[in-house]
């Protein structure tokens, strides 16, 4: 991937006629930094930066490879943006910096994309055919995964990393009815038909197990076996719950239950008790929603460097805007309400996105980094 920031900067400054004489004994070369200034360097980048920065030397890349997994953990999610015009690149845009990357992708002419897991863009052919392949890419380390697309028709897709009992990959592609996943060692796809009158609404991969919820709150969690089978989980407070839309969120050690369109109901599933919590609050924290009304993740504010951005709140983006933030639990509500206190300026003309989606920094190392370059 090559990366380039919009940046100011006017590099080509007329240079000087005069010459210095300048002492070279003391010069170090950049690559013999001690561990401490690079420490306090990164500090001050942000996650496309950081990239940039693991370019200059190999003594840098060894560094920024050994911390980056806590790097990119407190870095808040990028906006993703791909253009119209240009097939060979998508945008990042920086909500903290305000500044927008370009990255530089292999060609996606007669690709979409339509989603993100695990830091990975899933694209898809725009017209099927016998031999259509879903292909998978990580823009942060250039690593990419294709699998034959599965027989049934699927409107989510899944990637992750189990240990069964060795780590290996796993791809779980679901509709409504229908689960299909296929490991990184099989060689046809396995399906699993949902005959269950409640239709599955979100799946989730949390500590090594896929959890799946349906439209009536009831969570489940599948076995990948030769024959597989779903095991619904006894948890307390579901048969409050009215049939909706429910999400699952992964976040820290805590698995996520969110529903509602307009008040978002957020809650913990305590595995000690078996039963929800409801979260009253969220505190330094902030949920990212698409312009889909899918939940992409929810991030600790209080990690970010320096940032003045609102937390307990709900950041969400729209068709013509970079980024629209919407605050806060009014009282006397069962939820998080949609309140737009703030935006974005309007997308550039040639910027103009056929999709957008918010991408998770630590997730881009979280399957594949035994295969970073």
């Amino acid at each position: 991937m090559v990366l380039q920031a919009n940046s100011d900067m006017n590099l080509s400054r007329p240079r000087s006629k005069k010459k210095k004489m300048v002492d070279n004994s003391n010069w170090r070369p950049w690559s013999e930094l001690p561990e401490a200034l690079l420490h306090q360097i990164t500090k001050w980048l942000g996650a496309i930066d950081y990239l940039i920065f693991a370019c200059v030397c190999r003594t840098w890349r060894l560094y920024t490879s050994a911390y980056k997994q806590e790097f990119m953990a407190s870095q808040p999610p990028l906006v993703l943006f791909f253009s119209r015009q240009w097939k060979k690149f998508c945008y990042f845009y920086s909500i903290l910096d305000q500044r927008w990357y370009k990255a530089l992708l292999p060609s996606l002419v007669g690709k979409v994309c339509f989603g993100i897991s695990s830091g990975y863009l899933i694209m898809e052919d725009k017209k099927k055919r016998p031999d259509s392949q879903i292909w998978l890419m990580n823009p942060f380390t250039r690593h990419e995964l294709r699998f034959p697309s599965p027989p049934n028709l699927f409107r989510c897709v899944t990637l992750a990393s189990l240990a069964t009992p060795l780590p290996e990959l796993v791809i779980i592609c679901f509709s409504s009815q229908c689960l299909q996943f296929r490991r990184s060692t099989d060689v046809n796809w396995t399906l699993y038909n949902y005959d269950d009158r409640n239709m599955i609404a979100d799946l989730a991969v949390f500590n090594g197990k896929i959890y799946i919820i349906s439209n009536n709150a009831d969570i489940r969690v599948l076995n990948l076996t030769s024959h597989p089978h779903l095991a619904l989980l006894k948890v307390k407070g579901t048969a409050d719950l009215n049939c909706g839309s429910w999400k699952l969120l992964c976040f820290d050690k805590q698995l996520l239950v969110i529903g509602g369109i307009t008040d978002h109901e957020v809650y913990e599933l305590n595995f000690l008790k078996m039963e929800l919590v409801k979260i009253p609050n969220l505190g330094g924290q902030a949920l990212f929603q698409e312009d889909s009304d899918e939940f992409s993740a929810i991030s600790n504010m209080t990690r970010w460097e320096d940032s003045k951005h609102p937390s307990n709140c709900i950041y969400r983006i729209r068709s013509f805007f970079y980024l629209i933030s919407s605050i806060n639990r009014r009282k006397g509500s069962k939820g998080f309400q949609s309140i737009e206190i703030s935006h974005g300026n309007r997308l550039p003309h040639d910027f103009l996105s056929y999709n957008s989606f918010w991408y998770i920094p630590h997730l881009s190392c979280s399957v594949d980094s035994l295969f970073e370059d």
